[in-house]
């Protein structure tokens, strides 16, 4: 298990963290190591991104899309 320290932790911010732990019933310390557990099993929105891009199947241009929405229109 590691050990992480945080430095230059305004005071501020310090007081919310604690106040929300208390809520929560819980110590600052185990309430911050749920916040940073949750925040790394997390994905980036980055890499969520990339996979639906190698998911996507269909390659279709805007001017495509339109026209076709347009051409629905006019049948109606």
């Amino acid at each position: 298990m590691a050990t992480l320290y945080v430095r230059d932790l305004s005071e501020d911010a310090l007081a919310e963290l604690k106040m929300r732990a208390a809520r929560n019933k819980q110590s600052l310390q185990a309430y911050a190591r749920a916040l940073l557990e949750e925040e790394a099993a997390t994905p980036a929105i980055e890499d969520v991104i990339a996979r639906i891009r190698e998911r996507v199947t269909a390659h279709l241009a805007t001017d495509d899309v339109l026209a076709d929405i347009a051409a629905g229109r006019r049948r109606e």
